[in-house]
């Protein structure tokens, strides 16, 4: 059995039966153990089990300390933590003066009690506040110490005795200190902490507050302490927030995530000079000895919220023009259409809008202008607009306009009609440079879809604006169009190729094939790479169908730069097998060449495939050459200058209007005979064309390229005349990157279908 276990039975044990009812509701615990005590020591001595067990486990199981000692102060018994308290041991200890224990100036107060305890000849009563003394003792090795003693009239073999119980207070002096220490350190901390620290009561009054009171609400600690908490807030404020501040109150701090209670609140605060600013709460809930208390730390975070906003701003609107981007008008949109599911009688609209003529002012001027463009476009645009409408930029020269609530379809066009002729209005750049002064203008192809009616959910609601846009695109350019179901059904289906086209780039629709081009002794010198494009639904659609798209919705860039990225690589291929003579020759489209950073793009594209420049051709259009020569001029030359040993060729020469006087100036390298004048070699006048431009050629020193060629006739006519090379079916369809190394290999191998064409 445990001793404490023991002890508890004998207590009960040697409990009377009326203990109970003479125990006061407001005796402590100390008192009721002395009586106990000595109950238990007096029947033990009247059972003649003065050195039993029991009377050992009664008075070693008690933690304070027990004397029994005669009237004169002869100590007759002692228990174990009255050895271990004051250091003595049995023998030293039975038979001596307890007076030696105390200090001389308590000596004749214990003496007067002894004596009062002896004239009573021991007879008990309950104890009262005239038996308890203080008073400091002495351990063996001279240690002063702190006690409490309450003495009681004991009986001890038919003689009475004094039985003390003595409590040392030392550990409750030094735990004292120490909490003192403690709430010293914790004011100290408290006050080097800028955020304002609050303690409240169960009623919410301000019982505590530190000097960051000042730092975060302007109040001074007078001002607060005493008060109610909700002066610190807003009074709308507190009301909102109140119970949920009392759950902090009641409810432990371990318990607070499984309740739902977040870690910190933040709410608006009301500083005393400063107005309204946000806080941020953080909450503990302790008890002490005055009850429950709350602590409250309170930051002011206000450059937080600034911080934030700005963080926001960044994140949602367009760096260029301050409009809102995608994500910002994502999230309006879907705020929008819930209140029209909300509300049925509320109706919106979506435009978008694409610039006309943009391109060619990015093209021709560069970015720059390209950019003060479309950040006063942007400016427009709000000048347009209500306060409840939006207007976003999605990149490049697209921007939609949310019209958020209008009473009918007329209130939309009204707010196109007044964009076109907004945006229409000739602008001067002003910004630094050659093109400073410049006068653009650009138009604007709007869609619009009504909201909810034609646009339900997000997806719906921008796909059906950009099918109406492109009709307006499809319809002349600078205009609006409503959308409906059944006028912009043709519009749909192109609008659908297009975005089917753009996705064909990252999705494997998109691939190139390859034709070689041979010299007259039927050798591969090189091959064009020509586009492909396979639909989703498998089927193959032609250069000529998709190009033109391209060309209009200006993705052709995006085309050109896959096309030219995928050929470099795959002849860096080719040449990794053996054939590094062999070149590819790539078509750009006239708004690509156009492009202001078309020279370092494609200086990045060469260089990071590894292919040498001079294994590189690229054909541009006669027609894109002569639209600006002096610009193409300088373009070439710059191209040249960054990647040596790169070919530029003329395709499609003789069926522009090239001026001589400009060809001779063009740093190109070579001509491309266009296909119409070899079909139609039997009529004598083509013949005398591709003649002169053969002659032309030589003149020149340029490099000449048939293109076209299907027949053996044709093959031999321009072998016969030097042309520097010839492509087309007779020698082989455009084709995979395999067969035509299986070609090469084939020649290598000296197994060419291809034979040298007899001169003569």
């Amino acid at each position: 059995m445990e001793q404490g276990v023991e002890v508890q039975s004998i207590l009960k044990s040697l409990e009377p039966e009326d203990a109970v009812s003479e125990a006061r509701p407001d005796d402590s615990i100390f008192t009721q153990l002395l009586e106990r005590i000595v109950q238990g020591y007096s029947l033990s001595i009247e059972s003649g089990a003065e050195e039993s067990d029991s009377l050992e486990i009664l008075l070693d199981g008690v933690s304070d300390s027990v004397l029994i000692v005669s009237p004169s102060g002869s100590i007759l018994n002692a228990n174990q933590s009255f050895y271990r308290t004051f250091g003595y041991e049995r023998e030293t200890l039975i038979g001596s003066e307890v007076f030696a224990l105390l200090p001389p100036s308590h000596q004749d107060i214990f003496r007067q009690k002894f004596a009062d305890f002896g004239r009573r000849e021991g007879q008990r009563h309950s104890a009262s506040s005239d038996d308890i003394l203080a008073f400091r003792g002495v351990r063996r090795d001279g240690t002063i110490l702190t006690l409490d003693c309450l003495l009681s009239g004991v009986q001890c073999r038919g003689k009475p005795a004094v039985l003390m119980l003595i409590r040392d207070l030392s550990f409750d002096h030094a735990l004292f200190e120490q909490l003192k220490e403690t709430k010293d350190h914790y004011v100290a901390l408290s006050e080097t902490i800028t955020e304002a620290i609050f303690r409240l009561d169960e009623d919410f009054t301000i019982i505590f507050a530190n000097s960051g009171v000042k730092n975060t609400f302007g109040f001074e600690r007078g001002e607060v302490v005493g008060k109610p908490f909700g002066i610190l807030f807003p009074p709308e404020v507190f009301s909102q927030h109140e119970a949920e501040f009392k759950k902090y109150f009641f409810v432990d701090d371990a318990d607070r995530l499984a309740l739902g209670l977040k870690r910190t609140l933040e709410v608006l605060g009301a500083t005393k000079n400063r107005g309204v600013a946000p806080m941020e709460m953080s909450f503990g809930n302790s008890k002490d000895y005055k009850g429950r208390t709350l602590t409250c730390v309170i930051r002011d975070i206000t450059q937080r919220k600034t911080l934030e906003r700005k963080l926001r701003h960044l994140a949602y609107h367009d760096k260029l023009t301050g409009l809102g981007n995608r994500d910002l008008f994502n999230e309006d949109i879907k705020s929008l259409l819930g209140r029209a599911r909300d509300d049925p009688g509320w109706r919106g609209a979506v435009l978008f809008l694409d610039l006309d003529g943009f391109k060619r002012v990015n093209d021709t001027l560069g970015h720059s202008a390209g950019d003060e463009l479309l950040i006063e476009t942007g400016r427009r645009l709000r000048v347009c607009l209500r306060d409840r409408d939006s207007a976003y930029r999605f990149g490049g020269d697209e921007f939609v306009v949310v019209l958020g609530g209008i009473k009918e379809t007329q209130d939309a066009s009204l707010v196109a009609e007044r964009i076109l002729s907004t945006v229409g209005i000739p602008y001067i750049l002003r910004s630094k440079g050659k093109n400073a002064g410049s006068k653009v203008n650009v138009g604007v192809s709007i869609g619009v879809a009504v909201i909810p009616e034609y646009g339900s959910s997000l997806e719906e609601a921008t796909r059906n604006a950009d099918i109406a846009m492109y009709c307006s695109k499809e319809a002349g350019k600078n205009r609006y169009t409503l959308y409906d179901p059944i006028i912009t059904a043709k519009a749909t289906e192109h609008w659908k190729t297009e975005q089917e086209l753009a996705a064909a780039m990252t999705s494997g629709g998109l691939s190139l094939a390859y034709q070689p081009i041979v010299g007259p002794d039927g050798r591969v010198r090189g091959m064009e790479a020509l586009l492909r494009w396979r639909r989703t639904d498998g089927r193959m659609v032609p250069p000529s169908e998709f190009i033109p798209l391209a060309e209009a919705n200006g993705t052709v860039i995006a085309l050109g730069e896959w096309a030219l990225r995928k050929a470099c690589y795959d002849t860096r291929k080719l040449h990794a097998r053996g054939y590094s003579d062999v070149f590819v020759s790539v078509n750009l489209s006239g708004r690509h060449f156009d492009q202001a950073n078309l020279v370092p793009t494609l200086a990045d594209i060469v260089r990071r495939s590894g292919l040498p420049p001079g294994s590189l051709c690229i054909e541009v259009t006669e027609t894109a050459v002569m639209k600006n020569t002096q610009d193409a001029i300088e373009r070439i030359k710059e191209i040249k200058r960054l990647l040596p040993g790169i070919r530029f060729m003329i395709d499609d020469f003789g069926t522009g209007y090239s001026s001589l006087a400009y060809l001779s100036r063009l740093p190109v390298d070579a001509l491309k005979i266009d296909i119409s004048f070899v079909t139609q070699l039997a009529e004598p006048q083509n013949q005398k064309i591709v003649n002169a431009i053969l002659n032309l050629a030589r003149n020149l020193q340029l490099d000449t390229i048939a293109e076209g060629i299907e027949t053996r006739e044709e093959w031999q006519y321009f072998a016969r005349r030097k042309c520097g090379a010839m492509q087309g079916y007779y020698i082989l369809r455009p084709s995979t990157l395999g067969k035509v190394a299986a070609l090469i290999e084939r020649q290598a191998r000296g197994k060419s279908t291809l034979q040298p064409t007899p001169s003569g």
